[in-house]
């Protein structure tokens, strides 16, 4: 079974499973036995279990590959730290199909990461944001994070759980006007159960990466106004500013952004529209680049910004 998310939003995303299962069918080999499942973002439809499984994959998977952002570029003997996450997945892989706990399996992955050998020097910092299906897909974005290395940047790639935070209290806002006070008090219980359980695991990764990176969102919504941006609005430009804001609260340094966007993704346009505006307020330059699925090189046009 295939997941997909049931949802309303643009982009016309509720066509996509019907789409996907035609796909499937017509490629046969097999393919047309395999079923398309749409539901809850969340999982909250299907158990609490599967929703704090779902949120604690995003969580670890991001915060092992921003361990690995903050030392392979640093790292003396090359390929020892994407070796070391190579492993790292597995054995989470292991923890989350209930082989092992998965306190115990962090408990052996991240003590490996400290016996890494690296070098004194400080490179500068590219945070990557923008679109959900494109940003960590090292497939789709041509595998930005190690181009950016090899221009000499450090990149910053940021859990999408520390982002679900972000817009956590946008969308229930809106969903209270359709989904009833009782059913956000349900979700807001389980988020507050998640953040428990939360600092239990990152503590695991707080020797590499420091204290947990919180912001305040209602803050961070203050800076929508000077993009004409209403706190009812919902969407990827939406988040995307507030993800901007997020990293320039949290993480100083930055000297790039970098949006990855898909072709023909029309909230990433309405970005890039925005980023000499996101420029002159924050005073960090905004590269844009848009996949649009051939083999053709897109991240090359950091280079000059890193080189430079």
């Amino acid at each position: 079974i295939l997941w997909m998310t049931e949802t309303v939003l643009s982009c016309n995303i509720r066509m996509y499973p019907q789409y996907i299962k035609t796909i499937l069918e017509n490629h046969g080999n097999g393919m047309e036995k395999a079923s398309v499942y749409s539901g809850e973002v969340g999982h909250t439809e299907i158990s609490v279990d599967v929703t704090r499984y779902a949120y604690f994959a995003y969580m670890l998977s991001g915060l092992l590959r921003r361990t690995g952002c903050k030392i392979r570029p640093y790292e003396i003997n090359k390929g020892e730290t994407d070796a070391l996450l190579d492993d790292g997945i597995r054995m989470l892989e292991k923890a989350f199909e209930g082989h092992e706990s998965i306190d115990k399996a962090l408990n052996e992955i991240m003590p490996k990461f400290a016996t890494i050998k690296t070098e004194m020097t400080k490179k500068p910092l590219v945070a990557i944001f923008g679109d959900f299906f494109v940003r960590d897909n090292d497939i789709m974005n041509q595998d930005i994070i190690h181009i950016i290395e090899k221009y000499g940047g450090e990149a910053l790639s940021i859990p999408y759980s520390e982002f679900y935070k972000l817009i956590a209290g946008n969308v229930m806002r809106r969903r209270s006007v359709d989904s009833g006070r009782l059913a956000i008090a349900g979700y807001k219980a389980i988020l507050q159960i998640l953040r428990v359980l939360e600092r239990k695991y990152y503590r695991h990764f707080e020797p590499f990466l420091g204290e947990a990176k919180e912001s305040s969102p209602k803050e961070l919504e203050k800076n929508l106004v000077k993009y004409n941006i209403d706190k009812y609005h919902s969407g990827e430009s939406f988040d995307n500013i507030l993800k901007i804001y997020h990293i320039i609260n949290t993480y100083p340094g930055v000297s790039l952004f970098v949006q990855t966007n898909p072709a023909f993704c029309c909230p990433s346009l309405i970005t890039e529209a925005m980023k000499n505006t996101i420029r002159k307020d924050t005073g960090i330059p905004v590269v844009t680049v848009t996949y649009d699925g051939t083999t053709e090189s897109k991240n090359d046009v950091i280079a000059p910004y890193l080189l430079g």
